[in-house]
This record gives structure tokens, C-alpha cells and sequence, in this order.
């Protein structure tokens, strides 16, 4: 898929997890819940379910063949670099950071470093456990890498907490009013 197709089906997918979502926000409301908390619900919920989309499409409940790679950053060895494998291991790398820096803001026990880097590892090894059967390749690669970008999310997390600890939009985002 080209990138831009990607980012007009990434903005197609967030509208209709919007709509989707529109019941849901107006039950928590009546229960207290601000625009700006039920805002980090949405942006959780939507990057979970774009994560699982990118990473478990298309379904191929009988491959011919399974794929799995033990062995960390193959593509680096004979010192030439494979400019695609480069550009998807950012991608791995990016598309855990929202994980690791919402989950502590909506769930208030991931926002130790060791829970949130166990949740992320279980959240990227069950996608890898899921790739092998399906059809994909299950890579050892991907599983750090998706670790890396759930540790650079918590990062920004933790400095947004620091910088904006007495802000009250942020305080709201969190929960923590």
C-alpha cells in the first residue's frame, strides 16, 4: 500500500472509529467523564485497532508456508543496508509510540516502566504469535522493535507528565482532576 493511501485510510479509520465511538462517549459522560479524558480513550482505542490492522491483515488461515525469524537484524549483516527493511523497522518502531505513551495516561497502574514494557511486550508477541498462523512472517525483529516504540512512547509520556504536571487540560487528560 502506498503511504499515501496509508494515511487516507488511517484518517478514513479514525472517522469511523468516531462514529463508532459516539454511544460510548455520550454513557461516560453522563458519568462524569470530560471531552479531554474520553479523548485519550479514542486515541488509545484507535491506534490498538490501526495496530491490528496493519499488522494482521490480510487473513490467510492456510499458508502453504510459515515463516518465522529467530534471529535479531539479519538484514544489518555484510554491512550493506536494505533501505526497505530500514524503513519497516521504523515503521515498527513508530507504530508502538502512541501504545506506550496513552496507555499510562488512561490505564493510571501502567505508568510504572516495568508494567508498560510487559504489556507492550504481550501486546506485540500475542500480533506475532497471531502472523505465524495466519500467514504472515512472525519476526523477532518486530517484537523489539515494537518493545523500542512502546519504551520511546512511555519516555514521552513521562516528560509530558513532568513539563505539564500542574497544567489542568493535562491533568484532565489523565484522570488525574
Amino acid at each position: 500500500m502506498r503511504f499515501d493511501a496509508m494515511v487516507i485510510f488511517a484518517m478514513l479509520f479514525f472517522v469511523i472509529v468516531i462514529i463508532l465511538y459516539l454511544p460510548v462517549f455520550f454513557i461516560l459522560k453522563k458519568q462524569g467523564k470530560g471531552l479531554l479524558r474520553q479523548l485519550s480513550y479514542l486515541l488509545l482505542l484507535w491506534s490498538f485497532l490501526l495496530i491490528l490492522f496493519v499488522t494482521l491483515t490480510p487473513l490467510n488461515f492456510s499458508p502453504e508456508h510459515y515463516h518465522l525469524n529467530l534471529r535479531p537484524f539479519v538484514w544489518l549483516e555484510g554491512g550493506v543496508i536494505n533501505q526497505m527493511e530500514l524503513i519497516e523497522s521504523i515503521g515498527n518502531v513508530l507504530m508502538f509510540v502512541p501504545l506506550g505513551s496513552l496507555m499510562p495516561v488512561v490505564f493510571k497502574k501502567l505508568r510504572k516502566f516495568f508494567l508498560i514494557v510487559m504489556v507492550i511486550f504481550l501486546i506485540s508477541f500475542s500480533i506475532e504469535f497471531i502472523q505465524y498462523f495466519i500467514g504472515r512472517v512472525a519476526d523477532i525483529d518486530d517484537l523489539i522493535e515494537n518493545i523500542l516504540g512502546g519504551i520511546l512512547g512511555y519516555c514521552i509520556f513521562k516528560a509530558f507528565n513532568q513539563l505539564l504536571k500542574s497544567n489542568p487540560c493535562w491533568l484532565k487528560f489523565i484522570g488525574n482532576e
